[in-house]
């Protein structure tokens, strides 16, 4: 998730958990008989406030309201769902130092298929996302729950080091490279071995 979003969804827990804090603690000083609260509450006109819903305006605000709300819910959904695309990365030519601009798209594909080579992958994907603002080269990886993990695992590393390290030295910008294990079930029915036809017997005229 992106730096904007993540501090949007960040605000909104914030505010909403604030007014539910808040209200939860009048309600509780309300029931223990604190005065402060006893008093603040006792100087509302009850009878004005019950007739607050027969208003004419009352409908009308209570639909904006409604409306506002789906609103706000639709963009936040709007914003937490979208694909997380990252920019071009800037990078400096070594020989030139001329700035160019490079898609990370490619570069997690040719990773993945690196990495598709590696004992006990099955599959590999790539791509390049945003993650936090931070351009991320991500690859995950399918394996067979047999395969060895601890020689896996280091095996990925290092070419994802080697990755980091070939994209550090050039880049304006820092680029991560994250890398997703999923093992695939064990109770998965394995394929039937397959059978050898008996041998016709001997015998002629």
């Amino acid at each position: 998730m992106k730096r904007g979003p993540a501090a949007l969804n960040r605000l909104l827990v914030l505010v909403i958990g604030l007014v539910l804090a808040t209200a939860g603690a009048t309600a509780l000083a309300w029931d223990r008989g604190v005065p402060a609260v006893r008093d603040a509450v006792g100087r509302f006109d009850r009878d004005r406030v019950s007739a607050v819903p027969e208003q004419t305006w009352w409908h009308w605000a209570l639909g904006a309201t409604i409306g506002v709300c789906v609103v706000l819910g639709v963009v936040v959904l709007a914003v937490d769902l979208s694909r997380r695309r990252t920019a071009p990365t800037g990078m400096l030519e070594a020989s030139t130092d001329t700035a160019v601009s490079i898609d990370l798209g490619p570069i997690a594909q040719g990773v993945a298929a690196e990495m598709s080579r590696l004992p006990g992958v099955r599959r590999a994907r790539g791509r390049a996302l945003s993650d936090r603002g931070l351009a991320t080269v991500q690859v995950t990886l399918d394996a067979d729950p047999h395969t060895d993990i601890g020689a896996l695992t280091h095996a990925s590393e290092r070419v994802a080091a080697t990755t980091t390290a070939a994209l550090g030295g050039t880049s304006v910008t820092d680029v991560a490279v994250r890398v997703l294990l999923h093992l695939d079930r064990t109770d998965q029915p394995s394929a039937p071995a397959p059978q050898s036809q008996p041998a016709p017997e001997g015998g002629g005229d």
